[in-house]
């Protein structure tokens, strides 16, 4: 059968629930199960080719045997909504996010796997050529070795010190980026919660609506996310702008601590609810949890 997602004739499927799932695997897009009614439906056809591989990308980064994506037909509906997170990624975004994996897989002078044919979703890229290219400059650069050319790729010492420097970009600023929504009622989360606990850990809290600049406010985000140390997104309210923004700050490698009101966990979007959420009752729990967090993994 093929890929309901990326088109992959080669892959494996098996019916689950007496079929009211089907769980597959895939090389370009990994494990994910989809329900029976959207493969029936065809509502992936409505998707373009361009917003199904970028999707396929995320598929491979956030899922796993074990914990697989399940998609349902209104999950499918909103691929082009996630996948405009990934199309902000620049060149050199896609270069670094290769040597990060290379280093995070690897130790000094081992190859590490990196196959052209399968990997380049991983990477965000529209196909094999454009992870070619990646790999052929950074052969170039001298940041990785390959010999022979169909070698798996070997950091070079260039490469690690390249590599530390990716890891010290942003860890002296203090900026932690807020993504949530700016409804008056949520008002309080921020001033009560969020901003005091990143103040006693030593960062302060960025809300883009709180700051005057003459910038279009896409551009602005952008911006403020790649200049933070970290980014903490809180999903109460479930505007699609915080997993817009958790999205990119998360493919540009950045941490990101997930939040929500503990009422709102079970309607939180398919693709972000494999990861640890702190689930929040009140502001005096949220401000709690979220200095242990920051203090635990910053």
């Amino acid at each position: 059968m093929a890929c309901i997602v990326c088109k992959n004739p080669s892959v494996n499927g098996i019916d689950i629930r007496g079929g009211e799932l089907k769980k597959i695997e895939c090389p370009l897009c990994g494990w994910y199960l989809i329900s029976e009614e959207a493969v029936e439906d065809r509502i992936i056809d409505r998707i373009s080719d361009d917003d199904r591989v970028l999707f396929s990308g995320h598929l491979k980064n956030h899922t796993s045997q074990s914990n697989p994506i399940t998609l349902l037909s209104g999950d499918i509906l909103r691929i082009p909504e996630m996948t405009a997170q990934y199309k902000k990624l620049t060149a050199m975004d896609k270069v670094h996010s290769v040597i990060r994996f290379l280093a995070e897989r690897s130790s000094i002078g081992a190859p590490v796997s990196l196959d052209l044919d399968t990997d380049y979703t991983r990477f965000y890229c529209k196909g094999v050529t454009e992870l070619r290219h990646i790999r052929d400059y950074l052969v170039e650069t001298g940041v990785i070795k390959i010999s022979p050319p169909q070698f798996p790729p070997v950091l070079t010492i260039d490469g690690w010190q390249k590599y530390e420097s990716l890891k010290e970009i942003n860890q002296h600023s203090k900026k932690v980026f807020i993504a949530m929504s700016f409804v008056q009622d949520l008002n309080d989360v921020f001033e009560k919660a969020i901003k005091p606990a990143c103040e006693v850990c030593g960062f302060v809290a960025h809300r883009v609506d709180l700051e005057e600049h003459n910038e279009k406010i896409c551009d602005k985000i952008i911006a403020d996310i790649k200049s933070s140390r970290f980014v903490i997104a809180d999903f109460t309210g479930q505007r699609h702008n915080v997993y817009y923004e958790a999205g990119f700050a998360k493919g540009m490698g950045l941490e990101v601590i997930w939040c929500c009101k503990e009422e709102e966990k079970d309607i939180l979007k398919f693709d972000i609810r494999q990861y640890n959420h702190i689930l929040w009752k009140d502001y005096e729990e949220l401000k709690e949890r979220l200095i242990n967090r920051i203090q635990a993994r910053l």
